[in-house]
């Protein structure tokens, strides 16, 4: 993003970030973190092309997004997961979920995804519950699903909504194996290592995933560096943020 204005997604001429200037590197893991409301989702969904700039310029893998949103080649080569219970389909199984990208990319049956979607169900280790209503599972299995939904076409940038809200221990550090995977590169990335960028209220359990981090509070965009210029920032909401999270 070069001079970016992100706007409002339900209202597209309010702006809710400005002069955004944003790089971010293969194998990068960026960690945007900032109040509630304060533009982060926007922000990403700008990034995803879900929304367009109210300004600026956005371009992915070299294209302008103008380009990209068009282009299937490049559209998936970024995954996305939502906040919450990540936007998975209630009525749909967790196999009919995940296999839905597959089956309109490669224009297949569910059945013959099969060959390509078990081994991600496998690596999530979603398979056991391949069968069960999404709408039936709690909020962190869930949230996998949509997790494998959005790497079901080997994406080799996965960007992620509040990540680790509401996450229990167990689940905080199945999350946390996850990310380390992505990031060194495991099957699901073809062996390459893979880039992540995560938008979180919460900031604690991702000092020791990130590699770089930024900050948007009050409209604005900061990039603050490493961790340790993250941690040694004096701005009051980072010490906040920081202070209230164990």
């Amino acid at each position: 993003m070069h001079g970016v204005t992100v706007s409002h997604p339900r209202s597209p001429r309010v702006a809710l970030v400005k002069d955004v200037e944003w790089d971010v590197q293969p194998g990068e893991c960026w960690v945007v973190t900032g109040g509630q409301g304060s533009g982060k989702t926007a922000l990403l969904e700008t990034a995803a092309g879900l929304h367009p700039a109210l300004s600026g310029e956005v371009r992915v893998f070299g294209e302008p997004m103008e380009v990209a949103a068009r282009a299937r080649r490049i559209r998936r080569r970024v995954g996305l997961v939502f906040d919450g219970h990540g936007r998975v389909f209630p009525r749909m199984t967790v196999y009919e979920n995940v296999a839905l990208p597959v089956t309109y990319d490669h224009d297949l049956s569910l059945a013959d995804a099969a060959e390509l979607v078990d081994p991600i169900l496998e690596a999530l280790e979603l398979d056991r519950i391949a069968d069960v209503p999404a709408g039936r599972l709690g909020r962190a299995w869930a949230r996998r699903v949509a997790i494998a939904r959005a790497v079901a076409l080997r994406p080799e940038i996965l960007l992620m909504d509040n990540p680790v809200t509401g996450l229990d221990a167990t689940n905080l550090r199945w999350w946390r194996g996850f990310a380390t995977r992505w990031l060194e590169g495991n099957p699901l990335t073809g062996g390459k290592a893979g880039t992540l960028v995560l938008a979180s209220d919460e900031v604690r359990p991702l000092l020791s995933i990130g590699h770089r981090f930024a900050v948007v509070n009050d409209g604005t965009w900061r990039v603050l560096g490493d961790r340790a210029a993250f941690e040694s920032s004096d701005e009051p909401l980072l010490k906040e943020l920081l202070a209230g999270i164990e």
